[in-house]
């Protein structure tokens, strides 16, 4: 194993363009979905919902063999999302993956979506070829050159970490017998799919629901920086009737808040739309000024162990964070740490190690066992969205820290 880990990062730093064999081992026996044509009867959609195949469930279900039970099921598989067309002529057998990267302008991400491949591969000892395919940007003709390379070299399953302009042109032009899972965007930041392409993005409109349950919706402050994530925040803040008092814009332009905020700063709850630093600045600056609000909410993009240095603890103690990392298998943790990613606080390492673990057990090998819990709802992966508060060194689900007080309440008694 180390020496199939050194070889990995050695040729992985020196070149994209290669195909990589991670693992010198036997292939795994593979098990095909058959979507067979003719009838799939009440028991047999019951049948494939009893063996977790989503994809087989939505390409064979017809309301003529429906019940109430399994249109309950195809409507949470779906969401409003149109039907997943998938077809027999969709093949695995060789075990390939691309990845399609548009590296100029995902940056750094380009590595962690990489090593999070990687990190699964191997620590599933999958015998599978991966290929990269860089294309710089997201122009269209860029992506549409790729996406016929891949097709032409006989790969079904590409990740493609791209920005909604890459994901809409891949919508438009993608053949629907190639599955794209897209671990940077969550399908609500796009709309468009046509079956075959799956998201992989935070749910932030459900970070934003569980962050209000811990306020009174009257008053709120949003601090924002006028991004493309922020503009979305701010959306999914007002369509939970959430009376919104003031926005204050933060950006280059303007990062002090003299003169643009007062005292009745002191009886609002803030949201924090901000990267990490501007947050940390922002909460300095209102604690210097004697402007202490309810309670500061964030999402995931301040999930980071940074932050419990950057921000004094005393200053962070009625601030809430929105995490959806739940659950990272421990050999995956291991091998992502050796090729530099942090999974357990990077949510693209992640969303790419689940989105990856889905598709090949449900395309490339059923019989294969998943090693994440999260399950693919609709074009999206279905988190599990916990709010965290700090402790002095670290982070603590608020129903661990509900726990922890109720057994030392109980040992006092």
């Amino acid at each position: 194993m180390k020496k199939n880990l050194l070889i990995l990062l050695l040729i992985f730093s020196s070149c994209f363009a290669k195909i990589q064999k991670p693992s010198p081992i036997p292939p795994a026996s593979l098990y095909y979905l058959d979507f067979e044509p003719g009838i799939c009867d009440s028991q047999c959609l019951k049948k494939l919902i009893d063996e977790k195949k989503d994809f087989s469930f939505l390409s064979r279900y017809s309301k003529e063999y429906s019940n109430s039970y399994l249109e309950s099921y195809y409507m949470s598989l779906v969401s409003g999302i149109a039907k997943l067309v998938v077809t027999k002529d969709m093949d695995l057998s060789q075990q390939q993956i691309a990845v399609l990267l548009p590296q100029n302008i995902i940056g750094g991400y380009a590595h962690i979506v990489s090593n999070a491949v990687f990190s699964y591969i191997i620590s599933k000892n999958l015998n599978v070829k991966v290929k990269f395919y860089l294309t710089g940007n997201e122009n269209e003709i860029s992506l549409i050159t790729a996406i016929n390379k891949i097709k032409n070299d006989g790969i079904s399953l590409v990740i493609a970490p791209l920005t909604a302009k890459g994901a809409e042109i891949i919508a438009k032009n993608s053949d629907i017998n190639m599955l794209f899972f897209i671990p940077t965007l969550h399908y609500k930041m796009v709309k468009a799919s046509r079956g075959n392409i799956f998201f992989g993005g935070i749910d932030y409109e459900d970070q934003v629901l569980k962050l209000l349950e811990y306020s009174d919706y009257k008053n709120i402050v949003v601090f924002e920086d006028n991004s493309f994530l922020a503009k979305f925040l701010d959306e999914y803040i007002s369509l939970s009737g959430a009376n919104i008092e003031k926005k204050v814009l933060v950006d280059g332009a303007q990062t002090s808040l003299l003169g643009r905020v007062d005292e009745n700063l002191k009886d609002v709850d803030i949201f924090l739309n901000l990267p990490l630093n501007t947050t940390a600045k922002i909460i300095y600056e209102l604690k210097i000024n004697d402007l202490v609000p309810n309670a500061f909410f964030t999402t995931q993009i301040n999930y980071a162990p940074k932050l419990l240095s950057l921000i004094d603890f005393k200053d962070r103690q009625n601030l809430f964070i929105a995490n959806s990392i739940t659950h990272v298998p421990q050999n995956i943790a291991s091998i992502s740490s050796i090729l530099g990613v942090d999974i357990y606080y990077n949510w693209i390492a992640y969303s790419t190690a689940i989105g990856l673990d889905y598709l090949y057990n449900a395309f490339a090998n059923t019989d294969d066992e998943r090693i994440f819990k999260e399950r693919i709802v609709g074009s999206s992966i279905n988190y599990d969205t916990k709010i965290y508060k700090t402790t002095n060194h670290k982070f603590e689900s608020i129903r661990d820290e509900e726990k922890n007080l109720n057994s030392e309440l109980n040992f006092e008694n």
